[in-house]
């Protein structure tokens, strides 16, 4: 997998890529390099069967030597872990950063780390639970990472993947005890925790990446093979399954204690948690404050901060007074104030992720039978006609032009409000150009296998004449009305005020909602939204490898009745499956450049602006903060090695 390199300084630039830290020495400025179109690799792949997955990357020049290692039944070969590529481009901060200031003193002692987090602060003790993946340093899963992102033993003793791809059999360890004097973690736990989890299996579940959940498992039942080892049966393999599935920075759903939910019930443990991690939870109040305790009976290293505390601060001024003022040690703000921070001695850390900023076109649920069974799928019927939804069973939906469907309409407008959309301004001032833009969704366009016709470039002239074409011309200033919900924090609110904005521009008169992503997301669940909304959901991460299947659980009916985007294509489906289940990395490439091709031409979602997930650290209370290379889209994690400073 693929991390950022973000510059942080005058003397050194902090590199966060999968072969550790990189440093430039520069005199006064910072050295500014914008990405590459295209970086020359010569990657070789040995494959052996041994017991232990093993990944090795050595850099020379431009040659990648990665050497992987799968443990199946019988014998039988199969890639299941990400091969690492080498960091080509970076993305450094705009201006050079002297140190002109004083970092302030923290107002709580070295033994406290006191972290500001933004709108949301949630955890929850079910499996099921939405936040049930959110418990930070609490709750653990099977495997984490090393910095190149292959995954590390964490609960997992051992494993077996079936030589059939059809199961997975995983043992955990011996003696790990859970919080509040639960006791010790068994296979019973595990098998409760993902049965709970899996939407398949637990109709009621609403946890997060609950599609991909149904994708992996189906309905199946998770089972108890032994007091230390599960049998999970294996629906759609997926070649992520490890880091992504079960890895401690992938999915939300960890390992709950079920003697808890036995003693205290599902209500008390909405807001209750009990995990193996090693920080235990003291204190909670939703979208308040955490307040987490150093768990002394932690099977695995001593964590160095005693109390942990996070505190929901959503207003980014408000977090970048009371960095100043000492009140905070940990924060993520706006890119384009890092600077300002730098100059007064703060640092950069961040676990080499990223996050894409892209628009669903809710309501093109096209699919009309499941992909899994075959079923009659009840779709939602329009009694009104909305531009930007098509229809493939009502070719005159809508009354379109002669010579066009309803589908063809549909693209054009999609294709218009896609190319209306000034990526390189947004990321140029929302973001001082630490951002970078993102045309095609789940595609990044810094990776070598990304094709330029794949963008949608700004031109309002043209984004008019679609409209044009496609039967909406301009009525005075208007052309018609659309709804667009604009999800709260996590850098979407600035992104889609600017896009609304621009989208005025060619005569959309947009009526914005904005709202708490809760508000919002029963509507995915039920498959009803039809409103444009942004947001940094599905298809993962600008880091995550080009072979990997990251479109088609969550856009498509494979994940019913777990988490959706806003819409549904049995390609994205088909796709997923066939990707998924193709040991050969580059056929797998070849099918993930149809995906794009294909998502270029509908543009079902279309991508904004991708940024890197960073935050700030106040050197005089965090000495370093050397995280494994990320999964998904998380600043931070693993609060365990965060080393304070003495």
């Amino acid at each position: 997998m693929r991390g950022f390199l973000l510059l942080t300084g005058a003397v050194t630039a902090f590199a966060l890529a999968c072969g550790g830290t990189e440093t430039v020495v520069v005199k006064e400025t910072v050295v500014v390099e914008r990405p590459v179109e295209k970086v020359v690799q010569q990657t070789v792949v040995v494959e052996k069967p041994v017991e232990v997955t093993k990944v090795v990357e050595k850099q020379v020049q431009q040659t990648v030597v990665v050497e992987k290692t799968v443990l199946v039944e019988k014998k039988v070969e199969v890639q299941v872990t990400p091969t690492p590529v080498q960091t080509f481009f970076g993305l450094p901060l705009p201006v050079p950063v002297t140190v002109t200031g004083t970092t302030p003193a923290p107002k709580t002692p070295n033994t406290t780390i006191v972290e500001r987090v933004g709108a949301e602060l949630r955890t929850c003790g079910l499996p099921g639970g939405q936040s049930c993946g959110r418990s930070f340093g609490v709750t653990e899963k099977f495997w984490t990472t090393n910095k190149s992102g292959d995954a590390v033993n964490l609960l997992a003793e051992s494993w077996v993947l079936a030589s059939d791809l059809k199961g997975l059999k995983v043992t955990v360890k011996k003696g790990v005890q859970f919080h509040g004097g639960f006791g010790e973690l068994t296979a019973s736990d595990v098998a409760w925790s993902l049965n709970q989890g899996n939407p398949g299996f637990n109709k009621e579940s609403v946890t997060d990446g609950g599609s991909n959940w149904v994708t992996l498992i189906g309905n199946n039942e998770v089972t108890v093979v032994d007091p230390y080892t599960v049998n999970i049966p294996i629906s759609n393999f997926d070649v992520r399954w490890q880091v992504f599935h079960f890895g401690q920075s992938g999915l939300g759903l960890a390992i709950h204690t079920k003697k808890a939910f036995d003693q205290l019930g599902r209500d008390k443990l909405l807001n209750q948690v009990f995990g193996t991690g090693p920080y235990e939870v003291t204190k909670f109040a939703q979208d308040d404050v955490l307040e987490m305790k150093r768990f002394g009976q932690y099977h695995g290293a001593r964590a160095e901060p005693e109390l942990w505390i996070q505190r929901s601060v959503p207003d980014d001024a408000v977090a970048e007074a009371l960095l100043k003022t000492g009140d905070v040690d940990i924060s993520e703000i706006p890119l384009r104030n890092i600077p300002m921070f730098q100059a007064l001695g703060f640092k950069v850390v961040g676990a080499g992720a990223g996050s894409f900023h892209s628009i669903s076109l809710s309501g093109n649920y096209w699919e009309t039978t499941s992909l899994k069974d075959g079923a009659k799928l009840e779709r939602l019927t329009y009694a009104n006609h909305q531009p930007w939804i098509g229809d493939p069973t009502r070719a005159t939906f809508g009354n379109p032009p002669a010579g066009m469907d309803s589908m063809e309409r549909a693209r054009l407008v999609r294709h218009a409000l896609a190319k209306a959309i000034d990526r390189k301004t947004i990321a140029k001032v929302l973001f001082a150009d630490a951002g970078w833009p993102n045309h095609v969704y789940g595609h990044d366009i810094n990776n070598p296998n990304y094709q330029a016709k794949w963008n949608y470039d700004y031109d309002k002239k043209a984004a008019g004449e679609l409209l044009d074409r496609a039967g909406y011309p301009l009525k005075g200033s208007t052309r018609f009305a659309m709804p667009f919900f604009i999800r709260l924090g996590r850098g979407d609110e600035e992104i889609g005020t600017a896009v609304a904005g621009m989208w005025r521009e060619i005569g959309i008169d947009v009526q914005e909602f904005r709202a708490d992503y809760t508000v919002f997301r029963p509507s995915l669940i039920g498959r009803s939204a039809t409103q444009p909304w942004i947001h940094s959901a599905g298809a993962e991460s600008p880091q995550a490898p080009w072979d990997w299947p990251v479109i088609g659980a969550s856009e498509s009916t494979l994940g019913r009745p777990g988490f959706n985007v806003g819409i549904e294509s049995d390609f994205y489906g088909k796709k997923f499956q066939e990707m998924s289940a193709e040991p050969d990395k580059n056929k797998r490439i070849t099918i993930r450049n149809e995906v794009a091709e294909y998502t270029h031409r509908w543009a079902l979602i279309i991508g904004t602006v991708s940024v890197p997930n960073v935050a700030l650290i106040n050197p005089k209370k965090v000495a370093s903060w050397d995280m494994p290379l990320n999964t998904r889209e998380a600043c931070c994690h693993h609060p365990e090695l965060l080393k304070v400073t003495k």
